[in-house]
């Protein structure tokens, strides 16, 4: 008689050294996204286009709503702005089908994972360039 197949695989515990943090898988999500955009927009297919910035968007959403309690506050407002703005690009290029506005996504993709590698302790905050800062846009 045939074994029952175990419905549940049994991974050992691995250290959040060896693990990628959710947030960082999101942020992949996100890019593979960015890069459907991009060719949707390059072959003028605004309805795959349209599909594909809906489900970008959606996760970035997810991720913005799910940003941990553990997080000081200044981290909580930098990470909170980062995704706000990518949100807001991601709006005006479906609006204006602008890959100019696509390409301002990439640096803030770079200082969300720049936000979140100081969150789990691969880089220190002080020795950290950002691309965005809110206080230049807010000044000029």
């Amino acid at each position: 008689m045939p074994q029952p197949s175990q419905p549940y695989m049994h991974y050992p515990e691995s250290s959040q050294e060896n693990t990628t943090p959710l947030m960082q898988l999101g942020l992949e999500g996100v890019e593979a996204y960015l890069l459907r955009i991009r060719n949707a927009l390059e072959r003028r297919d605004y309805e795959a286009k349209r599909v594909a910035i809906e489900r970008a968007e959606h996760l970035v959403q997810h991720l913005l709503l799910h940003l941990e309690e553990q997080l000081t506050k200044e981290r909580v407002i930098r990470l909170d702005r980062l995704y706000r703005y990518l949100l807001l690009k991601l709006a005006y290029c479906n609006m204006f089908n602008d890959l100019n506005a696509l390409q301002c996504c990439d640096p803030v993709i770079q200082d969300l994972r720049l936000e979140w590698s100081c969150v789990y302790g691969k880089t220190q905050g002080s020795q950290t360039h950002r691309m965005i800062d809110f206080n230049d846009m807010l000044v000029g």
